[in-house]
């Protein structure tokens, strides 16, 4: 494109060219997504995955056997990847990495430290001087661990409300150094614009 050619914004991407978007840069973690591309996929995602589970839970109510959720299980695992990179290409487009997401992973897991901590030490209060196993319904054990999984509750809200705010963040204007605007058009070809 010509430096000073006329540029108006992309209409706001559905849901089905969400998915197709997502699925045709299935592993493809470069480049750009806009708001709408990042939103339609968790949502078309989402929806499939609760229709599936229902699916797994009348089957399993029908059959009297129960099976852990095969459908809904294999779908997850065949939209982790293209989550991961459409997750990744969302993070671009506010100009952060796409690392960000191994960061939340590795601040979840830690969030579980003081809830752990707290059974430890609820365990160790309610059995110290010869306690039993009836030990576990006083208060000496409950309190720690209430305390625990407070303080993990309140780690993974925050994490919760730090991952939305970026995800629902406006993309940064222009091209960055991920790459072109997703929502950027040339007025006179309809292509994306390319980055000077």
């Amino acid at each position: 494109m010509q430096q000073g050619a006329a540029q108006q914004s992309r209409p706001m991407m559905t849901i089905q060219e969400s998915v197709i978007t997502c699925l045709r840069k299935y592993a493809e973690f470069g480049g750009r997504a806009a708001r709408a591309e990042y939103w339609w996929w968790i949502l078309a995602t989402t929806l499939v995955s609760t229709a599936l589970s229902a699916i797994d839970s009348f089957v399993s109510a029908i059959s009297g056997l129960y099976v852990y959720s095969p459908l809904s299980t294999i779908f997850g695992l065949a939209v982790l990847l293209p989550g991961l990179a459409v997750t990744a290409r969302r993070l671009h487009d506010i100009g952060r990495s796409g690392w960000w997401q191994l960061l939340w992973v590795i601040i979840g897991i830690i969030g579980i430290v003081p809830l752990v901590v707290g059974i430890v030490v609820g365990v160790v209060a309610a059995f110290s001087g010869g306690g039993s196993w009836e030990s576990l319904a006083k208060p000496a054990f409950w309190i720690p661990v209430a305390a625990g999984l407070l303080v993990t509750f309140l780690i993974w809200i925050g994490l919760f409300i730090w991952w939305l705010v970026w995800m629902v963040k406006q993309g940064q204007p222009g091209a960055n150094h991920h790459g072109p605007d997703p929502r950027a058009w040339d007025v006179d070809g309809g292509e994306s614009v390319t980055p000077a």
